[in-house]
């Protein structure tokens, strides 16, 4: 007889926030791959401390900058702060200042309420913070180098009035700084990009260009670079309004400050603003398949820049290669690059290929002729509980060769990547959930484009199981309104925008999700609530079974009671072709619904 798992909610909450252990062995590499050098911070950061296109990370004067979200007395809120490691190995930890003296505190908004920042050619730090939708928050330094002296000056910049969000920086050749924004212009949805420039001889802002604008479009901005020449490269996407997570049309740009011209990857003139589809010279990504733009059978989610020299290297991508649906096979990483005729595009790695996915997050690097990107392989589907830091390099056009970077470890979510003057990469790595910050070194000194196969790497993250549950089919009691389906629950992401949301009214809602054959199943999660919940305890999954359909029928597994946790993990020895949730209290809050991101089946057969 199978005996069913009675968890408490203390029980629940203390086996969410237990850190997985790191593993102590790394996947066995050939010895001719540099060897990184990994440092956790001595700081503690928010759980909002993650996004896919900011530049929290700068070096300058040989001391490396860190800007971060850090947690705030307030739950959902955080203070936002930088930290500054000199080249002697010593930490120095400021905050951005509020009215009062205190540290300024910012709601909490997971992908836009992040920082970016970027040191000027005399060392000044600025920092633009916590943005979404909102006029400039942005503050400078009084004192080179010193993460302590920042004040507010947002007055400084110019198109006050406007909301602005996803700020990206770089340091111009000449010491100026550069940031690009999305800007909400108008309530015509028009969310265009700009480029401002701070320069150093005037300590002067200035608009520079409004980059591309598009009605019923929004402008994403992903990256900038500048060359050797000083010019600056400029990597966009664009989404459809109302916005999603899933964007279309890769665009590059490149800006010269020497005449003001814009011009495409050929060298030829362009006049901005640019539209969406601006031609094969801008879009490096272009639609596949169904090319309406609001459809989410391809798309594109956050971009790096590699800049050689005085050209482009390449530009590293995810991915989306099918729909959310029954055929969802996750992200692809991804590679473009100019071969004087046409956009030349790779797949680096497959997400088909393997039962482990990929963080919405991506960096790439070039010296000389060695190309590096660096993603964060996740296990189980979305949550990163079981993750990785991967770097993926090859010389020249040759295979790419897989290597891991530092151990497995709980939460990895988000990094940032780049080359220093010797062409040794710089990496920002953090784990929100359980509050860590890395900075990491790997240096050029192994034999170029060394490392192994995805597949040794993918092995080792699947060390407790694969989740067979993926894009599994799934039957629902109800289903609150279009786009809140049961498929939803299985399709591998954690977004507000894939979730499988009962109907007012189910006081019991089941969801069954029917595997593809019997597996032997060592545990189940189950991922529930609501991101943007002023309570987050508040929107989860209160009282539930856990059941699994065996050769003996349905058969309970776990009873949760009082529940208040995001992330429910149920151990389980038994064989299943079926999983169900019995629901008897959906949540605590006045809606009663169900609100599941995710049902996770973890299967070692």
């Amino acid at each position: 007889m199978l005996r069913p798992v009675i968890l408490t909610a203390a029980a629940l909450l203390a086996a969410t926030l237990v850190p997985l252990p790191a593993t102590a062995s790394a996947v066995v590499a050939p010895t001719t791959i540099a060897a990184p050098s990994i440092e956790q911070a001595p700081v503690t950061v928010d759980s909002s401390n993650q996004s896919g296109w900011w530049r929290p990370l700068d070096s300058f004067g040989g001391t490396d900058y860190f800007a971060y979200n850090a947690p705030a007395a307030t739950a959902g809120s955080h203070e936002v702060h930088i930290a500054a490691r000199a080249a002697n190995g010593t930490w120095r930890d400021g905050c951005l200042p509020a009215a009062s003296g205190a540290c300024v505190t910012y709601a909490d908004d997971v992908g836009h309420n992040q920082p970016s920042i970027v040191l000027d050619g005399e060392g000044v730090i600025h920092a633009f913070v916590s943005m979404h939708g909102d006029g400039w928050r942005y503050y400078r330094g009084t004192r080179p180098g010193d993460v302590t002296s920042l004040s507010e000056a947002s007055a400084t910049l110019p198109d006050a009035g406007l909301g602005f969000t996803y700020p990206v920086t770089a340091r111009g050749k000449d010491g100026d700084a550069y940031v690009m924004v999305r800007a909400h212009r108008d309530a015509a949805a028009v969310r265009d990009g700009r480029l401002y420039r701070f320069d150093t001889a005037t300590h002067a802002w200035s608009r520079v260009a409004v980059i591309a604008s598009g009605t019923n479009h929004s402008f994403y901005p992903d990256d900038l670079q500048v060359d050797a020449a000083g010019r600056v490269h400029v990597l966009w996407e664009w989404g459809p309004w109302p916005s999603t997570t899933h964007r279309h049309l890769g665009s590059y740009a490149v800006f010269d400050p020497a005449d003001g011209s814009w011009r495409d990857v050929t060298g030829a003139a362009l006049t901005v603003p640019l539209a969406p589809g601006a031609g094969n010279s801008v879009v490096y990504q272009p639609y596949e398949g169904d090319e309406t733009i609001t459809s989410t059978s391809r798309a594109v989610q956050t971009a790096k820049l590699a800049v050689s020299g005085d050209r482009l290297a390449g530009i590293a991508y995810r991915y989306l290669t099918a729909g959310s649906g029954s055929t969802f096979t996750g992200f692809d990483v991804r590679y473009a690059s100019w071969d004087g005729a046409a956009w030349r595009r790779e797949t680096v790695l497959a997400r088909a290929e393997h039962a482990v996915d990929n963080s919405a997050t991506i960096g790439v690097t070039r010296a000389g002729v060695v190309t590096r990107i660096y993603f964060v392989a996740e296990a189980g589907g979305c949550g990163g509980v079981r993750s990785q830091v991967v770097r993926a390099e090859r010389s020249g056009t040759g295979p790419w060769a897989f290597s891991p970077l530092g151990d497995v470890r709980q939460g990895l979510q988000r990094l940032r990547a780049q080359s220093s003057a010797n062409g040794t990469d710089l990496l920002y790595v953090t784990a929100p959930v359980i509050g860590a910050l890395w900075r990491a070194t790997v240096p050029r000194d192994g034999a170029p484009g060394a490392g192994g196969p995805f597949s040794e790497i993918a092995d080792r993250l699947q060390a407790n199981g694969v989740n067979v549950a993926l894009n599994a089919s799934v039957t629902v009691s109800s289903v609150l309104r279009a786009g809140t389906e049961g498929g939803k629950a299985v399709d591998g992401l954690c977004s507000d925008d894939s979730r499988w949301i009962s109907a007012e009214g189910d006081t019991a809602p089941t969801i069954t999700v029917s595997l593809t054959r019997a597996y032997p199943i060592s545990e189940i999660r189950v991922r529930s609530g609501y991101s943007k919940a002023p309570v987050p305890a508040t929107d989860v999954l209160r009282d539930f079974a856990v059941e699994a359909h065996t050769a003996s029928g349905w058969q309970r597994v776990a009873t949760i009671t009082g529940n208040t946790a995001g992330t429910v993990r149920v151990p389980a020895s038994v064989t299943a072709g079926q999983v169900r949730l019995a629901i008897s209290d959906p949540s605590g809050n006045a809606l009663d619904v169900a609100r599941v991101y995710e049902i996770e089946v973890l299967s070692r057969g």
